[in-house]
């Protein structure tokens, strides 16, 4: 296949996986079954009372199973604060939480399920900082496999003497050998 053919495939497909994305981000809040930090802003937490609705939220304070945690929009704007209780998981002040349960009053949240996203502040630099370890692992083992052929933008496998540093043995075409 021929570069130019093979540039102007790349590009389409980009484009196409751009549309989708836009696409995606704009319809996505208009699908979601639960309320978002954005809605809340909007239209407050009384129209959700005795719903059952998940919510994401930074832990603000801690007092024995209960929790305070405020909801954000778009905007990283404070769109509500909850009081969510019956939390039986561990997070630190600062840790991002995820709470599905029923929201009983305009402040209070009795939560079935808690997942906790990060468990303080640090955790998110520290799964950034263990996703670029990875990303440099896998594209070094990929990169130990397979060579790059610029002018022709195609990856070929190294042979298997490319591996050990030795030379390709020669080409025996033309030899004096009988």
């Amino acid at each position: 296949m021929r570069t130019a053919s093979r540039i102007v495939i790349v590009a389409a497909l980009l484009l196409v996986l751009g549309g989708l994305c836009v696409h995606y981000g704009a319809t996505y809040d208009d699908n979601w079954p639960h309320p978002t930090g954005d809605q809340l802003q909007e239209r407050g937490t009384e129209p959700f009372v005795g719903e059952r609705v998940l919510l994401f939220g930074e832990v603000r304070a801690i007092d024995g199973d209960t929790i305070s945690i405020h909801v954000t929009d778009d905007n990283d704007a404070v769109a509500a604060e909850l009081e969510v209780y019956d939390i039986h998981t561990r997070v630190e002040p600062g840790g991002v939480v995820q709470v599905y349960g029923v929201l009983e009053s305009e402040t209070v949240l009795r939560a079935d399920r808690t997942v906790v996203v990060n468990r303080g502040p640090n955790a998110a630099a520290f799964k950034l900082g263990a996703s670029v370890v990875g990303l440099l692992l896998a594209v070094g083992y990929f990169l130990r496999h397979w060579r790059i052929e610029i002018r022709e933008l195609t990856f070929r496998p190294r042979a298997i003497d490319d591996k050990h540093g030795s030379e390709p043995a020669p080409d025996t075409e033309g030899s004096d050998r009988g």
